[in-house]
Formats: C-alpha cells, sequence, structure tokens
C-alpha cells in the first residue's frame, strides 16, 4: 500500500513539475515579447531610417487590419488607420470608381502582403502606388489600384482574377508572386469557395488537424503560438525535394498560363512578376538581412523559386518578369524579414516594373 501512494506522489510532482515548467515557459515568452516585440518593422536594419514612433505605428495598425475570412482572405471595407487606409471595395488606398473611364488604362496589381504594403509608411509607399507616381510623372492616363492581400497565393489570387475583380473592368493584371507558394505542396486545383481557407490551404499540410487544432484551441499560449510557425515550416521542408519543386512549379506555370489565355479571350494583358525575397540575387546583406536570409535557408524558399524561374517566360502571358535580382545594386539595407522590403525597396520594384511594362502598355 505504501508503494502505491509514494508512486502516485512521484506521478503528482512529475505532473506539478511539468506544470511549472510550462507555466514558466510562458510567462517568460509573454514577458519577452513585451520587452522585445516582434515585429520586425521596429528592429531590423531596413527601419532604422524611418522614426521610431512611425515604426510603431506601422507594427500597431499592420495587426489592427480586420480581415474577411472565409474561402479567401479578404480586407474589411472602409478601414482608416494613420499609416493604411482600406476603401469601400476592400482594397488599400483611395476609392476609386468601379465603372471604368474609357480613356483611362487600369492595371490591377495582385500579389500577398508584399504588394499589399505590410512595412509601408503610407498607402502612398507601396509597389503599386509608386508605380501609379511613375505613370502619373510621365503623364500617362493610368490607374494602378493595389488588390494585395497578405498571405494570399497563387490559388487564391487566380480564382480572385477569374470570378471577382475582372468586375473592375482591368485592362491588366500585374500580379506578384511566388513567397507564399514556395514554402509548401502546391494542390493542382483551384480553390473551393465553400470550403474555409485555414481548412483548405494550410502550411503544416502534413499534419493538417494538429495545425488547425493548435489554431482554434491554443491561441491563448503566446509559447505555442511563437513556436508553431518555426515548427511548421520546418516540418514541411522536410518533405520538399527536387521532385516536389518542379511538381510545384509545373503546377504554378500552368496556372499563371492558364489566366493568360484566359484573360487574352478578355482583351486584358497579364505580366506575372517573379517577387525576390532576401539572399537571391548578390545584394550585399546587412546584419539583419544575414539573419533573416539563414533563417529562411531550412525552409528552403530560395530553393523553389529557383524552380519556378526555369518555366519562365510563360508564353501566353503578356510577360513574365523574374526579379529575384532586382536588388543587385542597392547597397543599404531593404528587407524587413525573408520578404517584405521598406519604401525603397517598394519604390525600386515600382521603377523596375514601370521600365518593363511600358512597352507593352504602348502596344
Amino acid at each position: 500500500m505504501s508503494v502505491q501512494v509514494g508512486y502516485g506522489k512521484q506521478i503528482v510532482w512529475f505532473l506539478l513539475s511539468i506544470i511549472i515548467v510550462l507555466t514558466v515557459v510562458e510567462g517568460s515568452v509573454r514577458i519577452y515579447e513585451f520587452i522585445f516585440p516582434t515585429c520586425n518593422y521596429l528592429t531590423s536594419d531596413a527601419g532604422k531610417a524611418i522614426d521610431l514612433e512611425l515604426r510603431k505605428k506601422i507594427c500597431d495598425q499592420s495587426k489592427s487590419v480586420k480581415i474577411i475570412e472565409n474561402s479567401q482572405h479578404n480586407y474589411e471595407p472602409n478601414q482608416v488607420h494613420d499609416t493604411i487606409t482600406i476603401n469601400s471595395f476592400g482594397f488599400r488606398g483611395a476609392d476609386f470608381n468601379e465603372t471604368k473611364d474609357p480613356n483611362v488604362f487600369r492595371i490591377l496589381m495582385v500579389g500577398g502582403s508584399t504588394t499589399f504594403g505590410a512595412g509601408s509608411t503610407s498607402d502612398n509607399t507601396t509597389i503599386p502606388a509608386f508605380l501609379q507616381k511613375e505613370f502619373l510623372d510621365d503623364s500617362y492616363d493610368v490607374e494602378v489600384i493595389n488588390a494585395g492581400v497578405g498571405g494570399s497565393s497563387s490559388i487564391e489570387e487566380a480564382y480572385k482574377i477569374r470570378h471577382i475583380y475582372k468586375k473592375y473592368q482591368p485592362d491588366m493584371f500585374l500580379v506578384l508572386t511566388g513567397w507564399n507558394d514556395s514554402f509548401k505542396h502546391i494542390e493542382n486545383k483551384e480553390l473551393n469557395p465553400n470550403i474555409s481557407k485555414k481548412y483548405f490551404e494550410n502550411t503544416w499540410s502534413t499534419f493538417p488537424s494538429l495545425q488547425i487544432w493548435i489554431n482554434e484551441t491554443l491561441q491563448i499560449s503566446r509559447t505555442i503560438n511563437v513556436a508553431s510557425p518555426f515548427f511548421s515550416h520546418h516540418l514541411i521542408s522536410m518533405t520538399l525535394n527536387d521532385e516536389v519543386y518542379e511538381k510545384n512549379s509545373e503546377i504554378w506555370s500552368d496556372r499563371w498560363a492558364s489566366i493568360c489565355e484566359e484573360n487574352n479571350e478578355d482583351e486584358i494583358k497579364t505580366i506575372i512578376v517573379l517577387q525576390p525575397v532576401v539572399g537571391t540575387g548578390t545584394k550585399q546583406l546587412s546584419p539583419s538581412e544575414k539573419i533573416h536570409s539563414d533563417y529562411i535557408k531550412p525552409v528552403k524558399i530560395r530553393e523553389q523559386l529557383e524552380f519556378f524561374s526555369k518555366t519562365l517566360p510563360i508564353e501566353s502571358c503578356s510577360a513574365s518578369l523574374d526579379f529575384r535580382s532586382v536588388f543587385d545594386n542597392i547597397h543599404k539595407p531593404i528587407y524587413f524579414d525573408g520578404v517584405h522590403t521598406n519604401d525603397l525597396g517598394n519604390k525600386v520594384i515600382a521603377n523596375q516594373i514601370y521600365e518593363k511594362i511600358i512597352p507593352v502598355i504602348k502596344n
């Protein structure tokens, strides 16, 4: 009897020890996040030239933008923050007329958070806004609409181009893509509008039910929320190899080829731009950029982008451009993290896009 009581006490002490350790870890993570906010806009070299108070606003307001979550992510219309405006159509920037002026060439720029302008100091310093300014400075009647949505990948972007965005009467779709398709197994299917995005497209695709349970049940735990993306990305990277990269790139390029063919029938031009990420090209990296470059190395993003690049040019598209080396001659810090760029980076990308697409527009 005494042996059983002793054994029971050991189990109780063991469980209590686990609870104490988990509590200490959770508390430490929360204290660390309070003292050192997990916002690269505050700490990266690319943000040092930005006033500290403005950087804090960018961090806070980036998290404050409300999202409508269904089969795709969309932004809730009519949101106004100091650094971010969401108009009545759910796009970043000022309102526009849904019915296009026949004398204006309208471009819808589609992509993820880089297109949206995560980390931009204002609506006027995103890639679409800088591109708009290039056209205005040269007196072209061109309108650029920012249709970027954080976290969107090619399957979501293709769906929106097919079924949603054409009602805005674009003359051109300009797609900045690559990053959000680079660390997963791409599915050779179309988006199902009746299935929630978090069930349909999950980064931790080898353990979808576990990842969904974490997302829905354990939001209160900062330890799990901080650690989950790191482990999920590294787990999925363990299943990636050249065969998967090649299959992904075929699906990716076929998807865009199909979109371009359909748009050609509607007399809409389509340009696909493979985006740069930290460590692509020969840009000399700052200390924090080097840290981010090393961080994404195990996830093998650059390897997947290399396979994407081998499928270019996509013949049915008006143009398909490889921008991975767009910052080769830029010596200042550009990247806040693995992919998001500061105002200077946005301006460089916009300038290079402008030079490439002017001949397409003139034709």
